[in-house]
């Protein structure tokens, strides 16, 4: 419940019973909020994040599966691999990647790792810079699942780009 959503009844029971503890001031309005819930569309949200695998009923009682903690844990454990190239190493490869907006998380991970690894962007997508990566590359990829959104190909000796 937001704090303006909230009754000037709501309010003062929450301020009364809370003993100027912020938790619990919000655990009240919270409670409050949820009293005066329709419980029709309480019963449709439960069963719509049912469907999804988000909450599981068990026993009439509602559990969190963990699914949305699993992704957010393994989200939290990616991190950015240090530079193994110099500044002048010359161009070995080209990436590109085709990631969607509902890896976004994923998308911008991309682009800040082969920033650090002193790649040049030619297009929103496509970036040149030293080769070959990393394994540790491929095995965030793999985690982060948009290995397959990405393509990587090697420059020959005498190509260049500019």
């Amino acid at each position: 419940m937001d704090i303006q959503e909230a009754t000037i009844g709501d309010l003062l029971i929450a301020f009364l019973g809370s003993a100027r503890s912020t938790r619990a001031f919000y655990r009240i309005l919270r409670e409050r909020a949820f009293e005066r819930a329709n419980p029709k569309s309480v019963r449709t949200t439960l069963n719509r994040l049912q469907k999804q695998g988000y909450v599981e009923n068990i026993n009439s009682e509602w559990q969190l599966t963990g699914k949305k903690y699993v992704k957010k844990q393994k989200r939290s454990r990616i991190y950015f691999i240090p530079s193994p190239f110099k500044k002048s190493d010359p161009d070995h490869a080209i990436i590109s990647f085709d990631i969607p907006e509902s890896k976004r998380y994923a998308r911008n991970w991309l682009r800040n790792q082969l920033k650090i690894f002193n790649y040049r962007m030619v297009h929103q997508s496509v970036w040149v810079g030293p080769g070959p990566l990393p394994k540790k590359f491929s095995e965030i990829a793999k985690t982060l699942e948009i290995e397959t959104n990405i393509r990587i190909f090697k420059i020959s000796k005498g190509s260049k780009i500019k």
